[in-house]
């Protein structure tokens, strides 16, 4: 009988647990920045590394796949914001400073939509000095509004598990610096690291954030009331990209009403979601697409009935931001403020030898591959206008006029008679309720036709077929419009480049161009106990430069290491 109510007394505790973990949700998720630097002369670019970590242990996070990073002037006002996707819970960026920014004092601040929820404090927040030698106002003036100390005083962090091999110290102009970063610890090997190496000099900077600063503040998980009336819980984007709207309407019912978003391009996007009671939708984009092409509509046969509007994004409190009061300072850094103008412009000037690459997206199959029927219309006798090419080439596809209205159908032999639904018609990946603007449009244009006979869901959404036209030069643009569609403004992520690398070897182009980089390298995806994208050429400009390494292994540990090189100004003539 004691065994019976202890196990009676057990199942109770459990599931009071349980019914209290139902009320509340645990939000694990911080998120650390690795720039290049923190004080900037206008002209330069800004570098940074996302690293999206666990609050709790510093491992990664696999909530959300997006991550923002914002630019804030001393006015709380943004001056950059920018989205990023993140790979393996990392994901990196760059913003060029331009002459438009004034002298001051601003904010590097990395989140996730997530993090949100808590106080503006927990957010990853770096101070960051910008200095504009061109602009000048009457308050401000620029030997008198920067904090900050000199960064030619700094100690090097040093890892007993990680460490540079570098064969000496002290290097020419243009000389190849053999830099190696290695380990003996297997469990440091497949962590995530960036690289940066960079001229120092006694212009005031901000102390930047080490991985091993970071990791060592205290940063808890929070614990959200999802019972909570006043509550309002922001969503993390467990998938990626998250686009939301409603829609309204005074005749007609606003639940489980079908919305199409089209994302066009080479590589396409197409969903279909139902609103909730409330008319409410939300569509999770889980590829990255970097086109700012985005259309979403109403899919219903009374669409001009309904309203449809987009939310904007959720956006951190800026008035909730605080900044340290300025401090003066003397005039002793105008000779490296100088120095730092002159080059910035002698780099921007050559820029077209030394641009960085787009990291080119895999081309995907479309999301109906490769259950259609393909037309490749050069294959053909090219007809001009839909109504012949449907005749003549893709002739399971016909069409039906309704009031003012021309749609598209696909003959499904297996069905007598016809369903009287349209079929699914894209172009470009873009969803054409009405195709009046295909028919004006020029046959010669579509390098090939797609369809699909038979019943074919999207979504919870059927259409009675699909029809996908792909045009040569993705530049069709269709005319409808009305309440019910909206082509709204929605913040694209940054595309990942792979920095230029200047480069001295027999036969180089560069041997005539003036190299004033400040930055020797840039690498945000380093790999341990490799040389191949580690080592790098130093410059024209001497002087002390910082090697930088700063990561996390996928046990959470942080790693940060800094050495000093010296670059003698001996380049001969």
């Amino acid at each position: 009988m004691d065994r019976l109510k202890h196990i009676l007394l057990l199942f109770v505790l459990i599931n009071t647990q349980l019914s209290k973990a139902q009320q509340t949700i645990s939000l694990d998720e911080t998120v650390y920045l690795h720039s290049n630097a923190s004080s900037f002369v206008t002209g330069e670019t800004l570098l940074y590394k996302v690293y999206c970590l666990k609050s709790s242990n510093k491992t990664p996070s696999s909530i959300s796949k997006i991550a923002y990073v914002e630019l804030v002037d001393d006015s709380k006002k943004s001056v950059f914001k920018t989205k990023i996707a993140l790979e393996n819970s990392v994901g990196q960026g760059d913003y060029f400073i331009p002459t438009t920014l004034k002298t001051g004092n601003y904010k590097l601040i990395g989140y996730t939509n997530w993090m949100l929820n808590k106080p503006i404090p927990e957010l990853f927040q770096l101070n960051i000095n910008i200095i504009n030698p061109y602009k000048t106002d009457e308050k401000t003036n620029t030997e008198k509004v920067l904090s900050g100390s000199s960064r030619l005083s700094s100690e090097n962090l040093k890892n007993e598990n990680v460490a540079f091999n570098l064969s000496k110290k002290t290097f020419t102009n243009r000389e190849l610096v053999d830099l190696k970063v290695l380990t003996s610890n297997a469990n440091f090997k497949d962590g995530s690291y960036s690289l940066s190496v960079r001229k120092l000099d006694n212009i005031p900077t901000q102390d930047e954030i080490s991985a091993v600063k970071f990791a060592s503040l205290s940063s808890y998980p929070i614990l959200l009331d999802l019972q909570k009336q006043d509550q309002k819980i922001i969503l993390p984007e467990l998938r990626g990209e998250m686009i939301t709207g409603k829609i309204s309407s005074k005749s007609e019912k606003i639940e489980n009403v079908s919305v199409g978003l089209s994302i066009p391009g080479k590589s396409f996007a197409f969903q279909v979601v139902k609103t909730d009671s409330n008319g409410n939708f939300i569509f999770n984009v889980g590829k990255t697409f970097y086109t700012s092409n985005i259309i979403v509509q109403i899919i219903d046969e009374k669409a001009a009935n309904y309203e449809l509007t987009i939310n904007n994004a959720p956006e951190i409190e800026y008035s909730k931001i605080s900044f340290d009061k300025n401090t003066n300072l003397s005039y002793v850094f105008k000779e490296s403020l100088l120095e730092r103008s002159v080059s910035s412009q002698v780099e921007n000037a050559y820029f077209h030898k030394k641009v960085d690459n787009i990291e080119k997206s895999p081309a995907t199959d479309a999301f109906y591959y490769p259950l259609a029927k393909e037309y490749i219309l050069d294959d053909f006798t090219r007809f001009k206008t839909l109504k012949e090419t449907i005749t003549e080439v893709a002739v399971e596809i016909y069409s039906k006029q309704k009031d003012d209205k021309l749609y598209l159908h696909v003959n499904d032999p297996s069905i007598f008679p016809q369903l009287p639904e349209p079929a699914l018609v894209l172009v470009d990946g873009q969803y054409l309720e009405n195709v009046n603007d295909l028919t004006l449009y020029s046959m010669k244009n579509v390098y090939k036709i797609e369809l699909i006979v038979g019943r074919y869901y999207v979504g919870s959404k059927s259409f009675n077929g699909l029809i996908s036209f792909t045009t040569f030069n993705k530049d069709f643009k269709s005319n409808q419009t009305g309440s019910f569609i909206a082509k709204p403004t929605v913040l694209r992520p940054q595309p990942k480049k792979i920095y230029n690398k200047v480069k001295y070897e027999s036969g180089s182009d560069n041997a005539r161009i003036p190299d004033f980089r400040n930055q020797l390298l840039w690498n945000p995806d380093v790999k341990l106990n490799t040389d191949a994208e580690t080592s790098f050429y130093t410059s024209d400009l001497s002087g002390t430069f910082e090697i930088r390494l700063e990561g996390f292994t996928k046990n959470g540990i942080p790693v940060s290491i800094t050495e000093n090189i010296e670059v003698q100004n001996t380049i001969a003539n």
